[in-house]
């Protein structure tokens, strides 16, 4: 989320806005120069709440994005830092956050006092229903 982090491929209010008035999804990805500092640790994960607070937990998504090829993306990143925006390049190495890490998304949600049907929701119910809708 932009109001969280300005980083150019955050969506701002109004995107997040207009993506849930279509029952759209709005996916938060654990990728760590999206979330803040090139942090991809579960405490950069504010943005799930800052995008439940402004849409609902019915319009949000979690995804680690986790590239299984992240170090040669990365060696890459460091080997033609020209191909890349500042944006990319400027913290070093990119974080990733790991698919294992999902496990402590849902206790992180529910500790926070989500309920069991919001987080279900959210680590991949609200995609299996935009799924279920325009995938014949």
């Amino acid at each position: 989320m932009r109001s969280v982090w300005d980083h150019p491929r955050n969506i701002s209010d109004e995107q997040a806005k207009e993506c849930a008035a279509t029952g759209g999804v709005i996916g938060i990805t654990g990728v760590g120069i999206f979330l803040g500092l090139n942090d991809a640790t579960i405490n950069a994960l504010g943005h799930i709440d800052y995008a439940v607070d402004l849409v609902g937990p019915e319009h949000v998504g979690v995804s680690t994005d986790y590239p299984f090829d992240h170090e040669d993306f990365n060696a890459m990143l460091e080997q033609s830092p020209e191909l890349f925006p500042d944006c990319y390049t400027r913290w070093g190495p990119i974080n990733f956050m790991p698919p294992e890490s999902l496990l402590t998304v849902e206790n992180t949600l529910l500790a926070r006092g989500y309920p069991n049907d919001a987080v279900a929701a959210i680590l991949g119910g609200n995609f299996r229903r935009v799924a279920a809708l325009v995938w014949q």
